[in-house]
């Protein structure tokens, strides 16, 4: 069993980390998943997805850390047919990654008290991201817990 659905965030023009945590446990309730994995995708070549804890003052130090591995390009805004940011968008993205795999168990997520899934939106223009939640496993109706 199984289901896919989209969320969306609206990108500010800077690096942003956005907290999605809600619609994928929204996702996995219903889904009626009791025991499975849920995966979390992003097609845009300009953001990152990864767990944070949702704190104003972690959330800067990230960026920070982002923005000091990848120093910001003094290029211009590239002509890409994509319309996608500066290469150090692409490469700051590209390090971090742009899925995520976590476990549900007794039909919730398995995620730790603080931890929160964070899209990274890593692009200097102002957008609407759209992320995909695939959901599948054992449902209880099926043999789970």
């Amino acid at each position: 069993m199984g289901i896919i659905r989209k969320c969306y965030v609206n990108a500010s023009a800077k690096t942003d980390c956005l907290p999605i945590t809600f619609e994928v446990k929204k996702a996995v309730a219903e889904s009626g998943c009791a025991f499975g994995c849920v995966q979390v995708f992003s097609a845009h070549a300009t953001t990152a997805l990864v767990i944070l804890e949702n704190d104003p003052k972690i959330c800067d130090e990230y960026k920070n850390l982002l923005e000091k591995l990848v120093p910001e390009s003094a290029e211009k805004r590239p002509a890409r047919r994509s319309g996608s940011g500066k290469n150090s968008a692409h490469l700051r993205a590209a390090l971090v990654g742009n899925s995520l795999s976590l476990p549900i168990a007794e039909s919730k997520l398995q995620l730790g008290a603080w931890q929160e899934i964070m899209v990274v939106d890593c692009d200097d223009k102002v957008c609407r991201r759209e992320i995909l939640i695939v959901v599948s496993g054992e449902s209880v109706a099926a043999g789970g817990k």
